[in-house]
């Protein structure tokens, strides 16, 4: 089957594409002696996480306990939960895991370190600790070093748990590769600082965990970086190609959609809206638009309604037919991703089969 024969909307990936992007950081981890730990919240398969293991990552992060289960239970043994986990159920299902394997959370407050040391003192088990540091990102994270270390001092003597490390998320970095120097400077400033402290308190820092797909080959600018937590760079998406982090030949998923009608004079309309794609709006760039028409890019998706895709023609020669089949990459890939039941993956445009979203919805 063609993927022109699937029904629509449909998901589609591009295994080729997947997998020379996969190869691409990981060569250049390997290069840099960076270790690669991707966040899956882009995909939510457990079966593109192992083509990331194998293609060299060390382990994987994900951002919920019932992410964390998911890929548990289809094998996946080194975890990092990088978000703060609250609340006695959460613990429960927490601690099941990291019974038989290795399991980290990050943390940015002292109650969450003792709430989950509590657990696994009980469970009998060890769950790794990384504390947050906020970079510059304004969402979670210690905001200054004497903080950060101090709550350190304090994991470091909970029972239960290890304390690993520094975690930090650069996703306020939004510069051009080439113009991110300054900026990554004063992060790296900043990790220095950190692990110099602990080391005069003769504390150890395993690992300092970072990165975000538009700094990832920037990562050894960072010094002392131990792993990244790239994510998006399996697809990518219209959000990374307009800010110049990719290419649209790089853009491994595609939404498949159908022109439904044409009644509207310079308009289209598709069999996608904001229940297939999401409502993100473009961030980079001309900020213009829900994602690129790649048969036809002069054309623009310029709003939907629920189940409506409105294309304006204004711009293009395009003249659409009932039936046609288009392909939209999306603004941001890992909302769409999460929206859908399953993903097509083909070669050259044959269908070789599908996998179950398995991690989607996995909100708790």
């Amino acid at each position: 089957m063609r993927i022109e024969e699937l029904d629509t909307p449909a998901v589609i990936v591009d295994l080729g594409i997947v997998e020379s992007n996969l190869q691409s950081l990981a060569s250049y981890c390997r290069k840099h002696s960076i270790g690669l730990r991707p966040h899956t919240k882009t995909h939510k398969i457990p079966a593109i996480a192992k083509m990331q293991i194998e293609s060299g990552c060390h382990g994987i992060t994900v951002a919920k306990v019932g992410e964390a289960e998911v890929m548990a239970n289809a094998g996946l043994n080194d975890i990092l939960i990088a978000y703060p986990l609250w609340g006695a159920t959460k613990l429960e299902r927490l601690t099941k895991l990291a019974q038989d394997r290795k399991i980290t959370v990050s943390l940015d407050s002292l109650p969450v370190a003792q709430g989950i040391s509590e657990a696994a003192n009980r469970a009998g088990c060890r769950v790794n600790l990384l504390i947050e540091f906020d970079v510059g990102m304004h969402r979670c994270g210690i905001q200054s070093v004497d903080d950060w270390l101090k709550l350190a001092q304090a994991v470091d003597r909970l029972p239960g748990v290890h304390f690993a490390g520094l975690m930090f998320y650069p996703g306020h970095i939004w510069d051009l590769p080439e113009d991110q120097g300054p900026a990554l400077k004063q992060l790296s400033q900043t990790t220095e600082e950190i692990q110099s402290e602990l080391k005069k308190h003769k504390m150890s820092c395993e690992v300092v965990s970072g990165g975000s797909t538009p700094t990832a080959y920037n990562s050894h600018q960072v010094h002392g970086l131990t792993e990244i937590r790239a994510g998006t760079y399996v697809f990518y998406d219209m959000n990374e190609t307009k800010a110049g982090y990719s290419r649209v030949a790089e853009c491994a998923l595609k939404v498949l959609v159908t022109v439904v009608s044409n009644a509207v004079k310079g308009r289209a309309i598709i069999d996608g809206g904001s229940k297939t794609f999401s409502g993100d709006r473009l961030i980079s760039g001309d900020k213009q638009g829900f994602g690129c028409v790649t048969e036809h890019p002069e054309v623009q998706f310029v709003s939907m309604s629920e189940e409506h895709g409105h294309l304006d023609l204004g711009e293009s020669n395009y003249q659409p037919h009932i039936g046609d089949k288009l392909t939209i990459i999306p603004n941001h890939v890992c909302t769409c991703v999460n929206m859908h039941d399953q993903i097509y993956y083909h070669r050259k445009g044959i269908v070789e089969g599908s996998w179950k979203i398995e991690g989607r919805g996995k909100l708790r």
